[in-house]
């Protein structure tokens, strides 16, 4: 692959690498998004760097670039503006490769990844919600629902292919949104949701009961009489 006279290679020529390299598919003219294979890759970096203390993921960081101690990446991840996302995609895009580009390369290479990202998880039929929004959309709403979905998860699909009779279960007017849970760490910290799909029942911005694992329209509406009485 070409690289610019200066030697890095320019945008264009990354995009191109990363097509080649199985990380990104375009799915019309100038539009990209992730394959299954990287997804799945990264999924596994994203479930052990996104949870741990920032002393962690700092020690991690020093590890993986070489650096003297955890402090001296955590000031380089400060002046870098680096993101625990950019870190995650990094590390998922040298695994997925079959060659090992520079460092300073496949940095560029993790935040273009970065800004690409797959689909949503998240089904047609429910507000999409992420960690910037959720708390917004609970205190706005007397009583709601948020979903956790997440890719590659046949619970979730299950789910999805029920997803009619599931909602008719919901009494009105129960606000029902959806999140990404591998984006919504913060979501997850917050109400212990440690699998997907999950649900979790609010009453006047409120927590009142989350539960993980396939939900069928007979246990959402048994969840739904216990929160809200009806």
């Amino acid at each position: 692959m070409a690289a610019s006279d200066e030697g890095e290679p320019t945008a264009e020529e990354l995009l191109a690498m990363l097509i080649e390299g199985g990380v990104l598919a375009e799915r019309e003219p100038d539009a990209f998004v992730t394959t299954d294979d990287y997804d799945a890759t990264r999924g596994i970096y994203h479930d052990t760097y996104t949870t741990v203390s920032k002393g962690e993921f700092h020690e991690s960081v020093a590890d993986v670039f070489g650096l003297e101690d955890r402090e001296t990446a955590a000031e380089r991840v400060a002046a870098l503006s680096v993101t625990r996302a950019e870190f995650v995609a990094y590390l998922a895009i040298d695994s997925e490769l079959d060659w090992s580009p520079a460092p300073a390369t496949l940095a560029r290479m993790a935040r273009v990844v970065d800004g690409v990202g797959p689909g949503t998880p998240v089904p047609d039929g429910v507000v999409e919600l992420d960690d910037e929004s959720y708390r917004g959309f609970v205190e706005a709403n007397e009583r709601a629902i948020v979903t956790v979905w997440k890719r590659h998860c046949d619970p979730c699909e299950a789910m999805k292919s029920e997803l009619g009779e599931i909602l008719d279960a919901i009494p009105e007017p129960v606000a029902v949104g959806g999140l990404d849970g591998e984006q919504c760490a913060e979501f997850r910290r917050a109400y212990d949701i440690d699998a997907a799909p999950a649900m979790v029942l609010f009453e006047d911005g409120e927590f009142r009961e989350g539960f993980t694992g396939r939900a069928t329209a007979e246990r959402v509406a048994a969840a739904c009489a216990e929160v809200y009485g009806s």
